[in-house]
């Protein structure tokens, strides 16, 4: 079995192949034509996308809220978004996004069962990924037929998406070991027992079945067309005009591709993909770039930066009341 230490350099340089990625693409269009298309971007349509951050992150945070009710670690509402966006500042700066199962220590902090917590948080991630790689593979099938090899990475997704959920839903004993196994090799020796006894409470009150659809039914009926309008009024800022089905299958795809832990917040990873499909509709590679680092700046950067705010707050309130 590696040591954590070992496995954090194995991840590293997993997320190094995005960021040496991304550099590739931005040498490959120069930075100059970037920053060319992004100074001469309507403001009226930028703003509809950014009016559109404070919408996406209520709509989320309440799909994320039925699950946590159903298992009782649920918040206030303006609590939740908080954590919500902590999550996101969290998930934006680790390999993976691995820092987004973080909220689950954020909802202990808040007085909630770390046990539950951890398993609230591992289902709202997983169902709302599985969801958007589901809808990708529609996409590919019926929007993409030239570009089929991608459906084996969103395949991959699907199946390590669904496949926690199906661990906390399975029982107690199988789970319990595979768990501790997985999990405790990124625990302190001496945290491990609180852990342990943390663990054994994942498995006691999992959502409802319901609850689980709601979840899904939420992200492809909400979230995500909230998200496809939110790139396609960034496409419209930036003159770029073709159907908006056509633009949200690109913007969605690459959402999907970009989960693959091969990156931090998926930087490279989604900027290929969308230069990779916009290629069909004859867009050039730097304005599919360009699109690409606008809609992660206004759907991910900007709520992450909310987060990092929030956070400073949380620790530096944690802080203070260690020295009292």
């Amino acid at each position: 079995m590696l040591k954590p230490n070992r496995k954090f350099v194995i991840e590293s340089l997993f997320s190094s192949i995005g960021i040496i990625l991304f550099v590739y693409l931005i040498w490959s269009v120069k930075p100059g034509s970037i920053i060319e298309a992004v100074s001469h971007i309507d403001p009226f349509y930028f703003s509809i996308s950014l009016l559109l951050i404070p919408v996406i992150m209520v709509v989320d945070t309440y799909r994320w809220r039925f699950l946590a009710k159903d298992q009782e670690v649920d918040l206030k509402f303006i609590e939740m978004i908080k954590i919500y966006t902590m999550g996101f500042f969290l998930s934006s700066i680790t390999p993976g996004g691995i820092g987004g199962y973080l909220r689950a220590k954020l909802l202990h902090d808040k007085g909630k069962s770390l046990g539950r917590s951890i398993s609230n948080v591992v289902i709202d991630i997983s169902m709302k990924t599985f969801s958007l790689h589901i809808i990708s593979v529609f996409i590919l099938v019926f929007f993409f037929t030239d570009k089929l090899s991608l459906l084996f990475g969103v395949l991959f997704l699907i199946v390590s998406s669904i496949f926690p959920v199906m661990v906390i839903y399975r029982g107690e004993k199988v789970s319990s070991r595979l768990i501790r196994r997985l999990f405790l090799l990124y625990v302190s020796p001496e945290y491990r027992d609180t852990v342990i006894e943390g663990v054994n409470k994942i498995f006691d009150r999992p959502p409802r079945v319901s609850s689980l659809i709601k979840s899904v039914l939420v992200t492809d009926m909400c979230f995500v067309p909230l998200a496809a309008l939110q790139i396609y009024t960034i496409s419209l800022s930036l003159g770029i005009s073709i159907p908006f089905l056509d633009l949200s299958a690109i913007w969605i795809v690459s959402l999907s591709i970009s989960c693959l832990p091969v990156s931090i917040s998926g930087l490279g990873v989604r900027e290929w993909s969308m230069a990779y499909l916009s290629s069909k509709y004859m867009i050039d590679k730097s304005t599919a770039i360009t699109l690409s680092l606008l809609g992660y700046t206004v759907l991910f950067f900007i709520p992450a930066a909310i987060g990092a705010l929030f956070f400073i707050q949380h620790t530096t309130s944690g802080l203070w009341k260690v020295k009292k």
